[in-house]
C-alpha cells in the first residue's frame, strides 16, 4: 500500500484530476520556499518565516487542538502531531470557554464561526488576501481554501489602518504593550510570520510590519499565547496551551489544489479524492493501532477526519484511540464531531450515542450539551430536550462568569500585586469565607460582609473556600461573590481592567468608579456585559487589601425578567 507521507501528497493525484482537466502540470516543491531569519527593526528583534506564495506545494492552513472545541494543547504537542515546516499562534480565544473569536477555514471548509476581526485568506492558488469583517455577520468564504480571523487590521494597501475599536477590540492587553505575532504578505508574494518576545504597542507592531515590505498585514494572538514553530524546534514557546495554529507545509498536492480552484461549483470529484484517500490513511492507522503505537495512530486517523469530515467512523475510531492513550478530552471532542456529523445526516439515535458517550468522557462539556436537544427532538424526546436546554444554559452561566474561573483569579493578583512591585500572597487567591452560612443569608464578622438573598433563592455547594454560589430554584438565574487579595496601590479602575481582559464580551459597559463610605474606605464600581446570548452584572468592591467580585448572569431573554431579583441582590450585599 503507498504511503502518506505529508498533509496533501496523494499517489493517486493524476488519476483524481484527469477527470477535471485535461492537461495539470503537477510542480516540485521549490528549494528554499518557507526559510527563517532573526532580524532587528526599529530596535525590535524579531523571529520572521518567509514563505514563497509562488510555489504551489507550499499550503498555509490553521490546525486545531485535538481538545476543539472547548480545549487546548501545548503548542509543541500540535506540531509533533501535524509536522508543519512553521508554525505561529493563531487567533484569539476565550479564557472561560476556549473558543476562537475569529473564523477559521480549513480545505474550504468552516470549521469555526467568530464574527470579528481581520482574516487572513488564501485561495487553492495562493492567491493572499486580508479582509474585515463585519461585527457578527457571517461571511462568503467560497473562493477560499484557508481562513484564518485574528485582528486588528495593521496594515492595508500599504499603510497603517489601525482601527482597533471598530473590530470591537476592547481587550487591554490587545490595545495595549505585550509581545505579538502576526502575518502580512508582501508586493512580491511572499507571506511573513512575525513573532516578537518584546512587548509593543500595535502602533509599532503595525510600523516594524511596513518596514518588512509588508502591503497587507493583522495582528494575531499574542501576549502569553506568543508562540513561532520552524524546522522541528519551538522557537518562542508560548506560556499557555493553544486552541489553534497558523501552519504551513512545504509539500501540498498542487495538482489538487488547481482541480479544487478550476471545480468551484461542483467539487464531487475532489471530495470522492480526498474521500479515497482518507480511507487510505484509516487503513493504514490499524497496523500501528495493532502493535500499539497510538501516537502514529492518532496521526493517520486525524488525517482521515481531516480529508473526510463527513464519515462519522473516522472520528470514533479517533475518539477510541485517544481514550487508549487516557485523553479524555480529546476523545470527548471527537466524538463530538461524530455526533454533529450524524445528525446533519438524521441519524438520531447513533448521534445521541456518540454525544452521550462523549459526557462520560468529559461530562461539563457544553458543546455536547448544545448537540444534545437536537438528537432527543429527533428522537421525539421533547422533555429531554428542554430539560438538557436549561442545563445547558446554567452550565454556560458558570463558563462564561470569569469569577467562577478560581485560576483566572489567581493570574489576576499575581498581576496586580507584581504591578505594585509585591509578592502576592501564596497560600490561595484570597481568604476563606468562613462566616455563617444558612440557606438565604452570609454573615462574616471577621471580614465585614453580609449577603441576604431574595425568596426563591438558595446558596448552593461550593468547593471553592473564597468564592459563594447562589441560584434561584426555579429560573436559571445564577449568582457568585468572589473575594481576593488585592494591593492597595493598585486602582479598583485597573482591577476591574484586568478582570476583563480576554473575556471579548460583545458589549461591556462599566460606570465610574464611587467612593462608598469613607471612614471605611470603600470603593465601588459596576459593569453590564453580554456575550453569547448571556447577560452579565458584575459589582466591584475594594477595601482593605481585598477585592469583592458580586455578580448576576443569566440568559439574554430572562434578563428583563430577572432584573427585580439582581436589584435586592446588590441592595442585600453590605461591607460593615
Amino acid at each position: 500500500m503507498p504511503q502518506i507521507t505529508g498533509r496533501h501528497r496523494s499517489p493517486i493525484l493524476a488519476v483524481a484530476c484527469a477527470l477535471l482537466l485535461t492537461f495539470i502540470t503537477v510542480a516540485p516543491s521549490f528549494a528554499g520556499s518557507i526559510g527563517y531569519r532573526v532580524q532587528f527593526v526599529n530596535g525590535v528583534g524579531l523571529h520572521v518565516v518567509q514563505i514563497d506564495m509562488g510555489s504551489p506545494a507550499v499550503k498555509v492552513t490553521p490546525v486545531l487542538s485535538l481538545r476543539y472545541p472547548g480545549g487546548a494543547e501545548p503548542m509543541g504537542t500540535i506540531c509533533a502531531r501535524e509536522r508543519p515546516v512553521a508554525a505561529i499562534t493563531g487567533t484569539f480565544f476565550s479564557k472561560t470557554n476556549l473558543m476562537p473569536i475569529g473564523d477559521i477555514m480549513m480545505d474550504g471548509r468552516l470549521v469555526h464561526f467568530g464574527g470579528m476581526g481581520s482574516a487572513i485568506a488564501i485561495t487553492p492558488d495562493n492567491k493572499t488576501t486580508f479582509r474585515r469583517i463585519p461585527y457578527g455577520r457571517r461571511q462568503d468564504w467560497g473562493p477560499f481554501e484557508t481562513v484564518m480571523a485574528g485582528g486588528p487590521m495593521l496594515l492595508e494597501g500599504g499603510k497603517v489602518a489601525l482601527a482597533p475599536s471598530h473590530e470591537k477590540f476592547q481587550d487591554p492587553r490587545v490595545l495595549g504593550r505585550a509581545s505579538r505575532t502576526g502575518v502580512g504578505v508582501t508586493k512580491h508574494n511572499k507571506l511573513l510570520m512575525v513573532a516578537t518576545r518584546e512587548s509593543i504597542s500595535l502602533w509599532d507592531f503595525a510600523k516594524i510590519m511596513l518596514k518588512l515590505g509588508c502591503t497587507d498585514a493583522i495582528n494575531l494572538d499574542g501576549g502569553s499565547s506568543t508562540g513561532l514553530y520552524y524546522g522541528g524546534s519551538t522557537i518562542i514557546r508560548p506560556a499557555r496551551s493553544l486552541v489553534n495554529l497558523l501552519a504551513v507545509y512545504s509539500d501540498a498536492d498542487p495538482g489538487t489544489r488547481i482541480c479544487q480552484s478550476e471545480c468551484i461549483i461542483n467539487h464531487s470529484e475532489v471530495d470522492n479524492y480526498r474521500a479515497a484517500r482518507a480511507h487510505e490513511a484509516y487503513m493504514m492507522a490499524q497496523m500501528p493501532l495493532a502493535k500499539g503505537r497510538l501516537d502514529d495512530a492518532v496521526r493517520l486517523l486525524q488525517q482521515a477526519t481531516q480529508l473526510d469530515p463527513a464519515n462519522a467512523s473516522y472520528e470514533t475510531k479517533l475518539a477510541q484511540t485517544l481514550a487508549r492513550q487516557g485523553d479524555s478530552a480529546a476523545a470527548a471532542a471527537a466524538l463530538i464531531r461524530a455526533g454533529e456529523v450524524l445528525l446533519d445526516k438524521e441519524l438520531w439515535g447513533e448521534a445521541l450515542d456518540r454525544l452521550q458517550e462523549a459526557l462520560k468522557h468529559e461530562p461539563a462539556n457544553t458543546s455536547a450539551l448544545v448537540a444534545l436537544p437536537r438528537a432527543y427532538r429527533g428522537l421525539g424526546r421533547e422533555a429531554e430536550a428542554l430539560a438538557v436546554e436549561c442545563e445547558l444554559l446554567m452550565r454556560s452561566l458558570r463558563t462564561n462568569l470569569i469569577a467562577m474561573h478560581e485560576g483566572l483569579i489567581a493570574d489576576l493578583v499575581q498581576k496586580a500585586f507584581r504591578l505594585a512591585g509585591r509578592e502576592a500572597p501564596a497560600a490561595s487567591s484570597g481568604p476563606a469565607l468562613e462566616g455563617t452560612l444558612t440557606e438565604t443569608s452570609y454573615v462574616d464578622t471577621k471580614l465585614g460582609v453580609r449577603l441576604m438573598l431574595p425568596d426563591c433563592w438558595q446558596f448552593t455547594p461550593t468547593a471553592d473556600l473564597s468564592a459563594l454560589e447562589m441560584r434561584h430554584r426555579y429560573s436559571p438565574f445564577l449568582g457568585h461573590l468572589r473575594v481576593a487579595w488585592a494591593p492597595e496601590q493598585v486602582a479598583l479602575e485597573r482591577l476591574v481592567e484586568m478582570y476583563w481582559e480576554g473575556s471579548f464580551q460583545e458589549s461591556l459597559q462599566t460606570a465610574p468608579v464611587l467612593l462608598g463610605v469613607p471612614s471605611r474606605g470603600i470603593w465601588r464600581t459596576e459593569s453590564t456585559a453580554s456575550r453569547a446570548g448571556i447577560n452579565t452584572r458584575t459589582l466591584f468592591f475594594k477595601r482593605d487589601g481585598l477585592l469583592w467580585v458580586l455578580t448576576l448572569t443569566t440568559g439574554e431573554s430572562y434578563r428583563i425578567q430577572a432584573a427585580p431579583d439582581f436589584e435586592e441582590i446588590a441592595k442585600g450585599f453590605t461591607l460593615f
